[in-house]
């Protein structure tokens, strides 16, 4: 059965079906590089990106990476005005984001966000995602805070020289952490209110 054929009987939905499919023809779309004519460029971009969306479903985050710089690759020799580029270009800078974000690369996640809610700000999951990489990035603030106050809490508890400072390091570091932990707390309702209202829109 020809690449054709397979394309006809592939349902996109089914994300192990697609990957079965690309990777079954690996030798074909790994050789992208050799194609010229845009409309089969524009194409393998659509294989691509569905295929490094199954892949991103299957959580196999390294793989989707890689087929995002290719599908890079060949959005470079496609022009700008071509009918597929605005849309392949954004998906792939979606994907790439929802990949950060799964992995804990916050600020990498977040930059990309930011840049897709302003090209289209009543998109519900850029919204969505732009508000979970920046608490993200708000939690590692968190998290230094609080080691801030256990390291304050730990010296006091280990090192006699301690007790004769004129204010109680434990004392403050149980409130550092306190603090940082209600901040926390709230920040994360915060944004699941906000989450909440804009499911409901």
């Amino acid at each position: 059965m020809t690449i054709e054929e397979q394309l006809n009987n592939i349902d996109w939905n089914n994300h192990k079906q697609v990957i079965d499919f690309y990777e079954s023809n690996l030798i074909y779309f790994e050789n992208y590089q050799l194609i010229n004519d845009e409309e089969k460029i524009s194409d393998v971009i659509d294989i691509k990106l569905n295929y490094a969306n199954s892949l991103f479903e299957k959580s196999h985050y390294e793989k989707t990476l890689k087929v995002i710089e290719q599908v890079d690759e060949l959005l470079n020799k496609l022009t700008s005005e071509h009918w597929n580029f605005e849309d392949s270009e954004r998906y792939a800078r979606f994907l790439k984001g929802m990949v950060y974000g799964n992995t804990k690369r916050f600020k990498e996640s977040y930059l990309i966000f930011k840049e897709l809610i302003k090209e289209d700000p009543d998109h519900h999951y850029y919204l969505n995602w732009y508000n979970y990489s920046k608490l993200g990035l708000y939690n590692w603030i968190f998290n230094g805070i609080t080691m801030i106050g256990i390291v304050f809490l730990v010296i006091d508890l280990l090192f006699p020289y301690a007790k004769h400072l004129p204010y109680d390091l434990g004392i403050i570091g149980i409130i550092i952490m306190l603090i940082s932990y209600l901040s926390q707390q709230g920040l994360k309702k915060y944004f699941k209110r906000k989450k909440t209202a804009t499911n409901s829109t």
